[in-house]
């Protein structure tokens, strides 16, 4: 039951992962505000026909209608601040803090649902949050008129992190109770709706684009559909929830595709301190999912 689960979920984290990394050159061609509304309905469009192989939806009933709207609005809001905070800095520094969600999972379940942790989750835990505050402040910069802020996008990040957590959560929560072609519409297509109702209420533009914009869109529709795909069937192939925990904590090791490739191929430069929180995120996300599964 967990090797699917493990195997779908590192698939989960490739795709994702890509994504965000061409997602920097789209937020700064067309703006984070497009580039959210439109990944979402083009991956919410290309997701429908393979979910709809995995069973037939069962009609909504008033609280499902609740949770399929937290879902959309968590979902819009998640991938809002996530392509803010890429368009404002490195996507080295702000992926990192973007992929730690599991820690906000894991303290749900510790605060609110009063799940037990081992010392052990609890010190991978404590890992993320000092990895977070390495690449939340730019240390060389203490002390200077223009050290006074967070680093460019963490604030988004951390909120988009937050959001993503309250997202994958619900969704995968939904499967369970109404299968798996609703929620991830509404997680994409609903998402998207959310997006261009408050577009058009705050005047963002939502003009339609071609050219290399729309490829590189259409890339990133068809890998957000297929990780949403993957991260579907790591729930169809087990008859609990068990595989929660797994799939999206694996999730977060997209962060290893986005920061390898923005310093390998867009050639992203980072502080000391940076590159500290960098390697801590990273091997302290690596931990709380070996612990956690």
């Amino acid at each position: 039951m967990t090797n699917p689960a493990v195997v779908l979920g590192l698939a989960v984290a490739f795709c994702f992962g890509t994504s965000d990394y061409l997602s920097k050159g789209l937020t700064l061609k067309v703006g984070f505000y497009r580039t959210t509304v439109y990944t979402l309905a083009t991956s919410g469009a290309i997701v429908i026909p393979p979910l709809l192989l995995l069973g037939a939806p069962g009609w909504p009933n008033y609280s499902d209608l609740l949770v399929l709207s937290l879902i959309a609005v968590s979902t819009f809001a998640a991938f809002f601040f996530m392509y803010r905070g890429y368009s404002r800095g490195n996507l080295s520094v702000v992926s990192p803090v973007v992929n730690s969600f599991p820690i906000f999972s894991v303290l749900f379940a510790l605060f609110v649902l009063g799940i037990h942790l081992s010392l052990d989750v609890l010190l991978a835990l404590a890992g993320v949050i000092l990895g977070i505050l390495f690449v939340s402040v730019d240390i060389s910069a203490l002390g200077s008129e223009r050290g006074r802020g967070l680093t460019p996008g963490v604030p988004e990040a951390l909120a988009a992190s937050l959001l993503f957590a309250v997202a994958l959560t619900s969704l995968g929560d939904a499967y369970s109770k109404m299968g798996y072609l609703l929620p991830s519409v509404a997680a994409r297509v609903g998402g998207a709706f959310v997006g261009l109702a408050a577009g058009l209420a705050s005047k963002q533009d939502l003009r339609l684009f071609g050219g290399d914009a729309l490829r590189r869109v259409l890339v990133m529709g068809v890998l957000e559909a297929s990780g949403l795909t993957l991260f579907s069937l790591a729930f169809f192939y087990s008859t609990n929830l068990v595989v929660l925990p797994i799939v999206t904590t694996l999730a977060g090791m997209g962060v290893v595709f986005t920061v390898g490739l923005a310093l390998l191929l867009l050639r992203e430069k980072v502080a000391l301190n940076y590159a500290v929180g960098i390697v801590t995120l990273v091997v302290s996300v690596g931990a709380l999912l070996y612990l956690t599964a």
